[in-house]
């Protein structure tokens, strides 16, 4: 139950936390070009408690509806009750007519403040993903550990146990850049194989014996090898270096994505899109990962990038996200002038409605995908 909660706190801070950056960016930058703002607000309504200055000037508190007699100028801040991230709503979204509202603004403007949300997130993705580097990231050593021993194999019986480095087979050394202990291991069937381990600060010399038939997904020994690895923190400049370069590692996998499901390089089935209930899933197995490591970079990793993904995904030329609405502004721009508002309007309600049916699909989906997986 305790880890239940931990988890889902977790990803409620990790998700809401990306999604509050986006719309302070919106904020801040509308802030900045005056735009009015009726309403900032962290976490998503019902509202909780709100604040802002009356029509004298003073500032006011309050749970739940706004009371009369605010300044209508004045923008509400809000504490919310659903705690996922936070959101911005602009005077004037869709409505030419509001003075100093959003789509009264002038171009540049309202390009600036559609595209500070999606450029927070790749700003906040570089962090974290600086901070992964910083607080120390695996390293591969070159040695072949021993991730699983299955119980009563021959390896059980010999005393190998997970964590156990191999350091040498038959008097021959091996690492994680080959596969020579698999071969040596699959020509000495029946064969007494001399294995030099080791264990913490002490090597071990045991001998086993590989079976010539073996249950199915067990191997000859029954052991799972992995690549073993070290933390390494990295300096202030170095980190920065490589998270810069992890972000736009990211973007160029996303944007070459389409192309190379196209010729074949990826396969359809290899390519997952998930929903809540997915990136749930991928968060949970990070924090337990974390806690097993006692390390940081699995959780700020994963974060930096879902970052990264929320500012591509709103980016895309669809109607309702910022990229639809980045995509009609260039379109006023190339024909000198704006179109019709309100026609303008029914396509991001339309595209709203689309995003709608297409994250209940999704969510669907994740929801089966967890109720057969093991």
């Amino acid at each position: 139950m305790f880890d239940s909660l931990r988890n889902l706190a977790v990803f409620a801070v990790m998700l809401g936390g990306l999604i509050f950056f986006h719309e302070l960016g919106h904020f801040l930058t509308a802030l900045y070009f005056k735009i009015k703002i009726k309403e900032f607000g962290i976490g998503f309504p019902p509202r909780l408690i709100g604040t802002a200055r009356d029509v004298n000037g003073n500032r006011r508190w309050f749970f739940g509806k706004a009371p009369e007699g605010l300044d209508p100028d004045d923008t509400i801040l809000s504490l919310n009750w659903i705690p996922l991230g936070g959101f911005v709503r602009p005077a004037g979204e869709d409505d030419p007519t509001v003075p100093d509202g959003l789509a009264n603004a002038p171009k540049r403007a309202r390009l600036s403040v559609l595209a500070a949300g999606p450029g927070a997130n790749f700003l906040l993705g570089f962090v974290l993903f600086t901070l992964s580097f910083l607080s120390g990231w695996p390293e591969p050593t070159g040695q072949v550990r021993i991730a699983d021993v299955v119980p009563g194999a021959p390896a059980a019986l010999a005393g190998i146990l997970p964590d156990d480095l191999v350091l040498s087979a038959n008097g021959e050394a091996v690492s994680s850049e080959n596969d020579r202990l698999s071969e040596i291991i699959h020509d000495n069937l029946g064969e007494p194989v001399a294995l030099s381990l080791q264990r913490g600060e002490q090597t071990l010399n045991l001998t086993v014996v590989p079976r010539a038939e073996w249950p199915a997904g067990q191997g000859p020994t029954g052991i799972v090898l992995d690549a073993d690895w070290k933390l390494v923190g990295y300096s202030l400049p170095d980190a920065a270096a490589n998270g810069f370069g992890h972000v736009l590692f990211q973007i160029r996998e996303t944007v070459m994505l389409p192309a190379r499901l196209i010729v074949g390089q990826i396969k359809p089935a290899d390519v997952e899109v998930v929903s809540l209930p997915g990136l749930k899933r991928y968060s949970d197995d990070a924090v337990s990962l974390a806690l097993r490591l006692r390390a940081w970079f699995p959780v700020l990793n994963l974060a930096g990038g879902i970052s990264v993904a929320l500012a591509l995904t709103n980016l895309l030329p669809i109607p309702a996200l910022d990229g639809g609405r980045i995509l009609f502004v260039l379109i006023e721009a190339a024909r000198r002038r704006r179109m019709d508002p309100l026609r303008e309007g029914y396509v991001h309600m339309m595209g709203l409605f689309v995003l709608l049916a297409l994250m209940a699909f999704l969510v669907i989906n994740d929801l089966r995908r967890l109720s057969i997986s093991p």
